[in-house]
């Protein structure tokens, strides 16, 4: 990216608003804002709403699936606790879809055969949403064709104990498959699950869908506490969603709408006047610096300790110099790009993951994963120079402010305001 003709000599901290040429971006329509319908969401406020990802053979997101997020009922469970379950799941999805789904992907949920036979897919159906269910008989084939007719989209489990539902194959334009299956005969949009290797990978479709491991984790690590998963949820959507996802995120999760709220009003979020409530703040804010400021709190965690401030404060420190150092002729791709390797620098260590898994799990583009991982690129490059600035190395700063083409001395003022501007994140964390 090239400089301005004759930048300036000091570079102003504070803010988050680093990119291109960002505008303030109005948000019209917070889902649920206006809205005097009764929405039953009560229950799922201790048992959060997680939109897993769909991804097609390039790793393109191409779809989420709504799940529950935490410890949900296995398979073999009682009746009683996954009837629990699958009540919360639609209850959220009842409560998302009461003003519309503005998520422009597709949306799959998974139900039982009880809801297939009960009025609810009727009832909150949307054209975004495709009903996942397990077809064991031929009664179960009868209802959820004669749904399909109706207009709702399917992607059914076919049973392998029944031939006439093993039959309908070519009846569906979307069907579940395991890695492990043998390729169905059928021009339906195949959905696989269980891909581990590039081998697997090989054997499907070049139009099908893929969820799994291979391309973005688990949704939640065994290893992981619910906290953390939370936490990695938000950075997704951070990153990748419109600001609509955001504010049902919050909606969902209203304690950690209060700290987004806090980091907001600080001289982090660059409000002219303070924002009233969290879906006050989104609108403010605009899109980008919404989402900068929701990543903040993904790194930060709703209850921040010593070590999680430590994580965000200096991701923010890092993110708003390489911005800077961008804007000030370094061969970035953009200011933007190199604003976003600089959040998610700390991210493995916040969210305790390794780079490879944030990576997949993320969806993170091509320049940014390069960065990450040390591979050679100009914002790895950048990247480097951060840690430089960080650790005093004067021999490797004069190296590379001859290879950036940037004086050495605008480095330093450019990184002193983003240490500046960044302390003030580490207050509204307290």
């Amino acid at each position: 990216m090239t400089s301005d003709a004759s930048p300036p000599s000091h570079i102003v901290g504070g803010g988050i608003n680093t990119g291109d040429s960002e505008q303030p971006v109005a948000v019209t329509q917070m889902l649920g804002a206006a809205s005097s319908a009764p929405v039953r969401e009560e229950a799922l406020r201790e048992r959060f709403l997680s939109f897993d990802p769909l991804f097609d053979a390039t790793s393109r997101l191409v779809a989420h699936e709504l799940v529950l997020r935490g410890r949900t009922a296995a398979p073999d469970a009682a009746p009683e606790l996954r009837q629990m379950d699958e009540d919360m799941l639609l209850t959220g999805l009842y409560s998302l879809t009461q003003d519309g789904l503005s998520e422009a992907l597709p949306l799959l949920v998974r139900i039982s055969t009880g809801v297939l036979f009960s009025e609810i897919p009727r009832e909150i159906n949307q054209r975004q949403l495709i009903w996942c269910v397990r077809l064991s008989s031929s009664r179960d084939l009868a209802r959820a064709l004669a749904l399909q007719d109706a207009g709702l989209n399917f992607c059914p489990t076919l049973d392998r104990g029944d031939a006439v539902v093993q039959d309908s194959a070519s009846a569906w334009p979307y069907l579940a498959c395991h890695a492990d299956d043998v390729r169905p005969r059928t021009s339906a949009r195949l959905i696989v699950e269980g891909i581990r290797n590039a081998p697997a990978l090989a054997r499907w479709p070049v139009d099908a869908w893929f969820r799994g491991s291979f391309f973005s984790g688990d949704t939640q690590p065994v290893a992981s506490s619910h906290e953390l998963a939370m936490q990695l949820d938000l950075l997704a959507i951070a990153l990748r969603e419109p600001v609509d996802t955001l504010a049902q995120f919050f909606r969902l999760n209203p304690n950690m709408a209060q700290r987004f709220l806090a980091i907001a009003n600080s001289p982090v979020g660059g409000l002219s006047r303070p924002a009233e409530s969290a879906a006050h703040a989104l609108v403010m804010l605009g899109g980008p610096r919404a989402r900068r400021v929701a990543a903040l709190l993904a790194l930060a965690g709703g209850a921040p300790g010593d070590a999680s401030r430590h994580y965000a404060v200096t991701a923010l420190t890092r993110a708003l110099f390489m911005g800077k150092i961008t804007r000030l002729g370094a061969p970035a791709e953009s200011a933007a790009a190199a604003f976003e390797i600089g959040l998610l620098s700390t991210a493995t260590y916040a969210l305790s993951l390794p780079v490879e898994s944030l990576i997949r799990r993320l969806g993170l583009s091509a320049t940014s994963a390069r960065a990450l991982s040390a591979h050679p690129s100009a914002e790895g490059r950048l990247l480097q120079l951060t840690y430089a600035c960080e650790s005093n190395d004067a021999e490797t700063l004069a190296r590379f402010a001859q290879q950036l083409g940037v004086p050495l001395h605008q480095i330093s003022v450019a990184y002193l305001d983003a240490l500046i501007a960044a302390s003030a994140l580490d207050v509204a964390l307290h």
